[in-house]
């Protein structure tokens, strides 16, 4: 009786880390989105250097693939980018957004820039650059993305 004592305290211990570790990821990635919606969001609602810019429309060749696939592990964020095609869509925003922020330092485009790389841990990610879009359309689509992806990390 007394060995059955000392394991409830432990295996509630363990439970409890192990539902952390399950909600850490959530716990640290929907700020991150949070806080690109945000910034989007603020900046399509009012004009801002380089508010006519032409960047790469990212968002042509992904709207119809969605089967989810096996994410880099790499990424910290990966669980909740819910398809391999949202997953390749972030990371060809952080393309582009460097790109961007090299030739416009706007301090809420930086800091959508680390928030997105904080969500895909890559910097690195090819974009077609044949199809071309204004920097505030490309924002205003990059924040529908990330608000379906919130939406779906709230629901577990």
């Amino acid at each position: 009786m007394r060995l059955t004592f000392q394991l409830i305290p432990t295996l509630f211990c363990l439970l409890t880390c192990t539902s952390d570790v399950v909600q850490g990821q959530r716990r640290t990635c929907q700020p991150s989105l949070r806080e690109i919606v945000h910034m989007a969001n603020s900046l399509t609602m009012k004009k801002f250097p380089c508010f006519e810019m032409e960047v790469p429309d990212i968002f042509e060749d992904t709207e119809n693939s969605s089967t989810p696939k096996l994410f880099p592990e790499e990424s910290s964020c990966s669980q909740l980018v819910m398809t391999m095609n949202d997953f390749e869509t972030l990371c060809r925003a952080v393309t582009v957004l460097q790109q961007v922020s090299n030739s416009c330092p706007f301090p809420k485009l930086s800091n959508m820039l680390r928030n997105l790389m904080h969500l895909v841990n890559q910097t690195k990610c090819p974009v077609n650059e044949t199809k071309i879009t204004k920097l505030q359309d490309f924002l205003s689509k990059l924040k529908t993305i990330n608000q379906k992806i919130f939406s779906k990390s709230a629901q577990f």
